[in-house]
């Protein structure tokens, strides 16, 4: 079955042991029969167990081949190895080698596993019968004597009906009775089997042994095959051997004839030696052994061996076929997790550096990642804002939501009902009979006389944002039209209008109001655009915004008051607190006439530089002055604009009729391909007034401030959140304007400014993780190699050490994940509350969700996979005898 064919193999000592060559293997051959007891010879460092090792692929050999079944190892790779090892051979150790960790029975169902074959429990203890272990299946490797874990090993190899068993001093470390028994039951396996056994002992080996090699320096010197030779036998059946024994059968009869010569010979022999003639059964079969006499009463005799000594079939390559090993998860498993136990203190401080290092790359990587939409949804989750508001507002410049906007957003988002809102001027006021007014800026406190915003009331709006009528009534249209003077006053009887509760309680503080019978009826005035608008309270609508929080909110310059200021104007300022409203009719004439400051940027057409302006855009028809004659896109422009371009004095006009155009960008359109071109035609004193025709003023600079609607409090919302900001890219370019929304929006640039730094600080922490998990791996590797070497040698492929090790590294890895996750939330976690406690306002910055776990497992992972790999790899390259020798 196997053939060796010039096998060579060098050791290269160290330099401290002189760094010289030992030559293990000197260009061995020698052919190997089916089935039989082949004992391998020599003194120590002969080169006996490096043949063993080499024709099992234990260890690897410099030049040569080994031919299995006809089929020649030259192009084997260590794979291939462990196949014909987990097929073909059962290995025997003189120190047992069973795996400490598994008990009997485990031990022998891993390696028919190993071959993919299912363990049968009853065919385990039938062999563990046989090898006089029965009932010994759960017990553990520890509770057993030397005697019982060799049989073990025996079973084991026998395990998978192997073709081959090698033994390497298998009774080195037995005392003689159980050595014998060993022997006995090797002896009985070789009649079906091919038992090579490397020893010591040669009365061992001529007793038992059908053939005996001897080795010396890497080289066959002696190879005998036992033979036997038929003794001289007398008429009635004795066996005279040598004529220096006679074996006389059980029940033979003894002739006269044979009686004469055995006294003759007593006569002889007796003259010089002792003779014994024993008619004990034991004694008789000890001296059978010893004399090497069969049960035929012939004699056993060693002899060079010659070709027919060697009974062999004859193979093809495809003969050989071996068996991939399979080694299962839950064993690998196993003894992975059975690592663990060695330098638990190593084990502990592991993954805690680790849980620092992850936690750090988790809190980082939410830092790096952070989503203003997300903050947005769980800022507005923990308010319980009932209703949000979506402007065109983008880096503190205001900019309109036009109708092409307006029915964008409507068609995209079918569950929501938007209302428009026109933002309300820089101030507010009360005319009453005293002639009193009150300014305001936009800075709006609990307190603020300043409205917020208009828009239209009826049945349905009261209902979505459940509005509560409290005092009067609702407004109704007016039955006059609208006039405008020159300088864009209406003349006829004021528009009515509603307040909120808020201002109403406002008023009542800031003006020599008793109650709603003092206010009712007087007039509102309220800047709106460039324009002023004059109503007449009808009624009060409350709502349940809570400002409470706000009410002792004082003017001052300290950080955390400044922060809460911004958050409470955003919530009066884009909510309910301090709106106005209005009929539908009375929204719809005010937004006509109504535009926003929207511009960024005016350019001039053969100039590269860019201005930053932001004029008011009238339109013409509300104004009545000269240019009301502006047709198509041309545009009176301040003279500002041209001063600033260059162009004064005597050049303007010229620079006019020779044709002038400006590119105009808005808010909500500024990209280079979204400008508006505006053609100058004439120029007027006033400052940052624009005026352009009325199709041009509706297409591009008509709008509302912003859209308001009620919330769903659930997921729906956070699409909402999600979709206004996706449209960023569909140049719509809106904005939730909500709490948090003013430093969320300066927190995402700081963010994005550092996000590169903060990622490769976090590659660091991860590579940290990886370092300190790669070196408890390889000192793992250090105390388990014999047991791999072991594994690899009854069959195990590196890819099962591979698995071992990485159920380790993983089984390290989760734990580093669960308790990184952990204390990544609470990091976060306490982040965002010490906003709400520290600075006084309600944000959730850092949005620690299932993107940043589930990065951190993809990451722990990662980390685990390479931190394993590289070691096992290293060690996965060692001979699997190197292993068990723990070289």
């Amino acid at each position: 079955m196997i053939s060796v064919r010039n096998l060579t193999k060098i050791y290269k000592l160290s330099k401290k042991k002189g760094g010289q060559q030992v030559v293990a293997l000197n260009s061995v051959s020698i052919d190997f029969p089916d089935k039989g007891l082949v004992f391998l010879l020599g003194k120590s460092g002969s080169g006996k167990s490096t043949l063993l090792n080499s024709i099992g692929g234990l260890d690897t050999f410099d030049s040569g081949e080994i031919i299995i079944k006809g089929k020649s190892s030259s192009n084997f790779k260590q794979s291939d190895f462990d196949s014909y090892r987990n097929t073909y051979i059962g290995f025997i150790f003189q120190e047992y080698n069973i795996l400490e960790e598994f008990s009997v029975g485990k031990n022998l169902s891993l390696a028919l596993e190993l071959q993919g074959k299912k363990a049968d429990k009853e065919a385990v203890n039938r062999l563990l019968e046989q090898v006089d272990l029965a009932g010994y299946y759960k017990r553990k490797p520890n509770q057993l004597s030397g005697g019982q874990k060799q049989r073990v090993a025996i079973a084991r190899a026998l395990i998978k009906d192997p073709e081959i068993i090698m033994a390497d001093e298998p009774t080195g470390a037995l005392d003689s009775n159980t050595g014998k028994q060993v022997m006995d039951t090797l002896k009985k396996l070789s009649k079906e089997k091919l038992v090579i056994i490397v020893s010591h002992d040669r009365e061992f080996a001529e007793i038992y042994g059908d053939r005996i090699v001897e080795l010396k320096d890497g080289t066959i010197i002696r190879d005998e095959t036992k033979n036997e030779v038929e003794a001289v036998k007398s008429a009635s059946g004795i066996s005279f051997i040598d004529d220096k024994i006679v074996h006389i059968k059980k029940g033979q009869q003894v002739s006269k004839e044979d009686m004469m010569h055995i006294g003759k010979m007593l006569l002889e022999k007796t003259q010089n030696s002792d003779a014994i003639i024993s008619f004990d059964e034991k004694s008789n079969e000890t001296v059978k052994k010893t004399a090497f006499i069969t049960d035929e009463g012939n004699r056993e005799v060693f002899a060079a061996t010659q070709d027919k000594d060697i009974v062999r079939k004859q193979y093809s390559p495809g003969d050989c076929r071996m068996i991939k090993s399979k080694l299962g998860f839950k064993d690998a498993f196993k003894m992975g997790a059975s690592s663990l136990k060695h330098k638990p203190i190593r084990l502990i401080f592991t993954i805690l550096l680790a849980v620092i290092a992850f936690t750090m790359f988790g809190v980082i990587n939410t830092f790096s990642s952070f989503n203003e939409a997300q903050s947005i949804y769980d800022t507005i989750q923990t308010l319980d804002i009932k209703t949000l508001a979506i402007s065109n507002q983008k880096y503190n410049n205001e900019g309109i939501i036009t109708d092409e906007t307006y029915s964008k957003i409507v068609e995209d988002n079918p569950n929501y009902t938007f209302n428009k809102v026109i933002g309300v001027g820089g101030r507010t006021g009360i005319y009453n009979t005293n002639g009193n007014t009150v300014n305001e800026s936009y800075t709006m406190l609990p307190n603020s006389t300043c409205a917020s915003g208009i828009m239209s009331v009826n049945e349905n709006v009261k209902n979505q944002f459940g509005l509560e009528l409290y005092k009067g009534r609702f407004p109704k249209d007016n039955p006059k039209p609208t006039s405008w003077t020159d300088d864009g006053f209406e003349t006829h009887e004021n528009k009515e209008i509603c307040i909120s509760y808020n201002l109403y309680k406002n008023y009542l503080d800031a003006y020599p109001f008793s109650g709603w019978e003092d206010l009712q009826d007087e007039t509102l005035s309220v800047q709106i655009g460039y324009y002023d608008e004059y109503f007449k309270i009808v009624g009060v609508l409350k709502d349940d915004t809570d400002i409470s929080k706000y009410e002792n909110l004082e003017m001052n310059t300290t950080s955390s008051n400044y922060l809460q200021q911004q958050e409470s104007t955003i919530v009066i300022k884009y909510g309910l607190v301090n709106m106005l409203y209005s009929t539908n009719e009375v929204f719809k004439e005010i937004s006509e006439h109504y535009s926003s400051t929207n511009v960024r940027f005016i350019i001039y057409e053969n100039n590269e530089n860019r201005y930053n302006y932001a004029p008011d855009f009238l339109n013409v028809k509300d104004i009545d002055l000269e240019i009301k004659y502006l047709t198509g896109n041309k545009a009176v422009v301040p003279i500002d604009v041209l001063t600033w371009l260059g162009i004064d004095g005597a050049d303007i006009n010229r620079t006019i009729e020779n044709g002038l155009t400006i590119k105009v960008a808005n808010n909500y359109k500024y990209e280079d391909n979204h400008y508006v071109t505006l053609d100058v035609v004439g120029w007027v004193e006033t400052n940052y007034r624009v005026y352009v025709a009325e199709d041009c003023f509706k297409d591009y600079f008509c709008g509302v401030d912003y859209i308001l609607t009620t919330l769903k409090g659930n997921n729906e919302d956070k699409k909402l959140i999600e979709y206004t900001y996706a449209t960023n890219s569909k140049m719509l370019n809106l904005t939730v304007m909500c709490p948090s929304t003013p430093i969320l929006s300066g927190f995402g640039e700081t963010i994005e400014d550092i996000s590169n730094i903060l990622f490769w600080v976090g590659v660091g922490l991860a590579s940290f993780a990886g370092l300190m998990l790669m070196n408890f791996i390889s000192i793992s590797i250090s105390y388990k190699k014999r047991e791999i070497g072991v594994l690899r040698a009854i069959g195990a492929r590196a890819k099962d050490v591979f698995v071992i090790f990485l159920c380790e590294s993983m089984i390290i890895c989760l734990i580093n994940f669960l308790l990184s996750s952990i204390m990544t939330g609470v990091v976060c976690t306490i982040i965002n509350n010490s906003l709400i406690n520290d600075l006084g306002i309600t944000l959730s910055l850092l949005s620690f969700g299932i993107v940043q776990v589930l990065l951190i497992l993809a990451v722990a992972v990662f980390v685990g996979v390479v931190s394993s790999f590289f070691p096992v790899y290293r060690f996965a390259k060692k001979n699997p005898i190197d292993s068990i020798n723990n070289r």
